[in-house]
């Protein structure tokens, strides 16, 4: 792929940045197809999902697989993130749960956000089914009677549960560090990058789904401080942009 040349304005110079597709234009979908329940302690579920939209071929992944057909078999219970991405780059995410026949089964998932580098999070868990009373894990960690988990960071985490008659299911949630677009981003890139990025450049800073396209890189260019041009953020602005971004850069 070529790389655009642009010209930024006032102190800016000249830079070299990767186009990207606007994926708004041709919009990849994931849809589920169908699921099969597992047994308890048995790998024998399945789900078969459906991509179309966007550019072929795709990849299609999940925490059990990578393939490009979508079909997932010999699963054990648990709740996956099923991801596909296209030609383009461009990608869609599903969440699908595959539910032990006769056990236990993560029914809830309560989250509190973490705050940005801090470790305010908390994960409440809810579970029905199998034979209590249960105990819990969080990312492979020591088992516990308590379904409450806390002093936890922002980021990916990994909860089981197992039953007294050894039945477990596993699930997947994301702590959020809860930092606001609205409220903190918009304001730093508006100060601090638009001189260079406004409405008339390539790219422009000027809309939220302009900025949300380029969030990766804006994470990366602060992050290592060779952008903004002519400016100057603070070390908390660059954490807040890259929480921000691990958050999944939310209109928030």
């Amino acid at each position: 792929m070529c790389s655009l040349i642009f010209l930024s304005a006032t102190s800016c110079t000249w830079e070299q940045m990767t186009p990207q597709f606007d994926c708004s234009v041709s919009p990849v979908q994931l849809e589920l197809i169908d699921s099969n329940d597992s047994e308890c302690g048995v790998s024998d579920g399945s789900f078969t999902v459906q991509a179309s939209g966007g550019e072929p071929p795709y990849t299609i992944s999940s925490e059990s697989a990578t393939n490009s057909e979508g079909v997932f078999e010999n699963v054990p219970a648990g709740n996956y993130t099923v991801l596909v991405t296209d030609a383009n780059d461009c990608s869609e995410e599903l969440n699908v749960e595959i539910q032990n026949a006769n056990g236990v089964n993560l029914t809830k998932i309560e989250t509190l956000i973490a705050g940005c580098q801090s470790n305010d999070g908390g994960i409440e868990v809810i579970a029905t089914g199998g034979v209590e009373p249960y105990l819990y894990t969080l990312n492979g960690g020591s088992e516990q009677a308590s379904n409450v988990f806390s002093a936890l960071s922002s980021g990916s985490h990994t909860i089981g549960i197992t039953d007294q008659e050894g039945c477990s299911v596993t699930g997947n949630v994301q702590v959020l560090s809860g930092v606001s677009y609205s409220s903190s981003i918009e304001k730093i890139i508006k100060n601090n990058c638009t001189s260079c990025h406004g409405v008339s450049a390539s790219p422009s800073f000027d809309s939220y789904d302009e900025i949300r396209a380029h969030a990766a890189s804006i994470k990366r260019v602060t992050g290592n401080k060779s952008m903004p041009r002519g400016a100057t953020i603070s070390q908390d602005e660059i954490d807040r942009i890259a929480c921000w971004v691990d958050d999944g850069a939310l209109s928030n």
